[in-house]
């Protein structure tokens, strides 16, 4: 389930999903991580957030981006000027 709008969510969700979000970062304290875990246990929608949060988060640390050296970026400017 997508969260379009949080505040459209009810507050125990609200909270859970910004602890999701800082569980992530490993933000979290103990006591938020389970808070987390349990109300994961029983609410669906938070449950996908969580899962979906984990598996962003994962994607950005194990990424292998290759950035442009300034000659690159300056050919790549020319050929877009043509």
């Amino acid at each position: 389930m997508e969260i379009k709008n949080m505040n459209n969510l009810p507050r125990p969700c609200q909270k859970v999903a910004e602890f999701s979000d800082k569980q992530q970062y490993g933000e979290a304290g103990f006591w938020e991580k389970l808070r987390v875990q349990i109300h994961i246990l029983h609410c669906k929608h938070c449950h996908s957030y969580h899962i979906k949060n984990e598996e962003l988060t994962l994607l950005l640390q194990n990424h292998e981006l290759k950035f442009l050296s300034k000659s690159e970026k300056e050919e790549l400017k020319a050929r877009m000027a043509l």
